[in-house]
């Protein structure tokens, strides 16, 4: 099956799928016990912990591993939270973009609900935070600010390292979404000035089930922990490890070195080029989203809306021809809703609703672009009429 949407999620890398499976075999111990079982799967989980820090350009204690993104994106932000309301510590304002993740905007909502106050900042019309518009929303008690890295839907990369100096010298802490900049932008959280940062498995080649919770060394402000048990991740994330799980993350991470990242985002950039030339030639009336430099937006990622077309009815036709594409926006029960990504970046409702995703990664090639573009368009006809 031809697959164009890597954003939502990658097949696994073998090297990922072997080191699971070996794992889940032979270190299938508690790493918390004491004995040769148990020391030998903490060894796994420690290598793997090296492994992921080594990729991201941190220290390993800075690293916890959770169930996933969507948990370590709760982790970071209630976590956060938390420690502050224990802490007693002035101030219940948060910056936020409004093209967030829902991963990221659920737990912000559930806080406005609890009596803090979240302002909620727009993009401008190519899918980018300014840092100005970060740094004139801050007030005395803006204490947490949440800008992603990249865009999931549109792709736009976002000036993070440059926020994060900011924050850092109102001292306002920084959260980064950074789910879907992983593989696709050099990342070195050594320099970006964030203080934490969420990550996934299952968006690089890894297992699904797994993901990460960068927290600064040395941060005052820990998050506290919500999923309370036994005291695993130095206390702030209680549980079992999935031993099996980390070591496909580790191993996926690993295979993402200097080299293999460098030549992957190459090489996905000139399919996303040629995919976009291709559209374009056949439906010239497309409106890509995101910024109109290539070199701006991730690698891998096209975003279009198509005029007079509703992009639910597209992904099932598309479907149809044996073609996985995402919609812009969420389908459910044979109605589509705008999407918030693009609204927020000033599209009518009308694109909002007629946008499509196209996000490349392992497996796809040259030869698929012109034939993706051609059934793109026969669709689309249909689509309209």
């Amino acid at each position: 099956m031809p697959y164009f949407d890597h954003n939502a999620t990658t097949p696994p890398l073998p090297e990922a799928m072997e080191a699971l499976t070996r794992t889940a075999l032979e270190a299938w111990g508690n790493p918390s016990s004491l004995h040769e079982a148990g020391r030998k799967a903490k060894q796994v989980v420690e290598e793997a912990r090296e492994q992921v820090a080594d990729f991201l350009q941190a220290s390993p204690p800075e690293i916890l591993f959770t169930s996933g993104g969507t948990e370590a994106c709760n982790l970071g932000l209630l976590g956060v939270a938390s420690a502050f309301r224990r802490a007693q510590r002035p101030g219940r304002h948060i910056v936020a973009s409004a093209i967030e993740h829902p991963a990221v905007k659920a737990p912000l909502i559930a806080l406005e609900a609890e009596g803090w106050e979240v302002t909620w900042i727009r993009p401008d019309a190519d899918g980018v935070v300014a840092v100005e518009a970060v740094e004139a929303a801050l007030r005395p008690d803006t204490v947490l600010c949440a800008v992603m890295a990249a865009n999931n839907e549109v792709g736009s990369i976002q000036p993070y390292a440059e926020i994060g100096a900011r924050l850092r010298a109102r001292d306002v802490l920084y959260f980064c979404d950074m789910i879907q900049a992983v593989g696709k932008i050099p990342l070195d959280l050594a320099a970006a000035n964030v203080d934490l940062a969420s990550f996934a498995a299952h968006k690089i080649g890894g297992p699904k089930g797994v993901g990460a919770l960068y927290v600064r060394k040395g941060l005052a402000s820990r998050p506290e922990a919500f999923v309370r048990g036994g005291g695993q991740e130095r206390g702030l994330r209680g549980g079992t490890e999935n031993v099996p799980g980390i070591a496909g993350f580790g191993a996926a991470a690993a295979w993402w070195g200097p080299r293999h990242a460098l030549n992957e985002r190459e090489r996905l950039r000139a399919l996303r080029d040629l995919l976009q030339g291709a559209l374009r030639e056949r439906i010239p009336e497309i409106r890509i989203n995101g910024p109109a430099s290539m070199w701006r937006r991730l690698p891998n990622t096209l975003h279009a809306s198509f005029p007079g077309a509703r992009s639910d009815t597209m992904v099932m036709a598309l479907d149809l021809r044996g073609i996985a594409v995402s919609a812009g926006s969420a389908c459910a029960s044979g109605s589509v809703k705008p999407s918030e990504v693009l609204l927020a970046m000033g599209r009518s409702p009308e694109e909002a609703v007629s946008g499509l995703r196209f996000s490349l990664g392992f497996g796809n090639t040259a030869r698929e672009m012109p034939a993706l573009a051609a059934a793109v368009a026969a669709v689309y006809a249909a689509a309209r009429r």
